[in-house]
């Protein structure tokens, strides 16, 4: 599989508005221990490939599991103050693949440790959803890079096919397989064939790593 830090150096652009806002935060944080945040949602599009993408908050997360909506309040960069605002989140929330962590991008600012995901594990997560803003996202960072290429995310997904597994009982219904059809539909432009494209080919490499053979799905086909 191709790199993708190849084509993202993950330089931040600090002077934009999630920039700003998250400089405000980091810098009324306690100074008397360590944090460990992530930031996840536009936010890190935002930062590191196109400023114009904007969104109405910016999505962050303790790595320790830590609830921030104390912190956050305390910070005055809450939704109840209005406009441009932190939304405390967690790990759990940011469905994406399961090698974001290898390619983030990790910048050091006092006693905070940031994580910024690659914009490939950004646009992954957009998949749950995928309204409006997201396929403009999805437009605008090829546009930019060139990246991912149709082939690029197939490989990604299959990496992470276990997102498209169905949604537990408690859970609203998984929509990324729709989506991920839309997706190809709307911006690559072509038709995407799920069990064929993604998930046969994950479920053989899956196997085949357990030393297993893989099914024979020409004559599962057939019959």
């Amino acid at each position: 599989m191709p790199s993708t830090k190849n084509w993202w150096p993950g330089e931040i652009d600090w002077s934009a508005p999630a920039g700003l806002l998250l400089k405000k935060f980091l810098a009324a944080l306690p100074k008397d221990r360590p944090f460990h945040l992530t930031i996840f949602g536009s936010a890190p599009l935002q930062l590191t490939v196109d400023r114009m993408l904007l969104s109405g908050d910016v999505d962050v997360f303790s790595d320790e599991d830590e609830d921030l909506s104390a912190l956050i309040i305390a910070a005055k960069l809450d939704k109840t103050r209005g406009g441009f605002y932190l939304e405390p989140g967690f790990e759990l929330s940011f469905r994406t693949s399961p090698r974001w962590r290898q390619r983030a991008k990790i910048v050091q600012c006092d006693n905070v440790t940031l994580t910024v995901p690659h914009p490939v594990d950004i646009l992954i997560g957009k998949l749950s959803r995928l309204d409006a803003k997201d396929l403009k996202a999805f437009e605008r960072v090829i546009q930019l890079t060139g990246h991912p290429t149709a082939e690029e995310l197939k490989l990604e997904l299959q990496i992470a096919v276990d997102l498209f597994r169905p949604a537990f009982d408690e859970e609203s219904p998984n929509l990324l397989p729709e989506n991920a059809r839309r997706l190809w539909h709307d911006v690559f432009h072509v038709q995407l064939d799920l069990q064929r494209d993604i998930i046969q080919p994950a479920i053989a490499r899956r196997l085949q790593g357990y030393g297993e053979p893989p099914p024979d799905y020409k004559s599962l086909l057939g019959e």
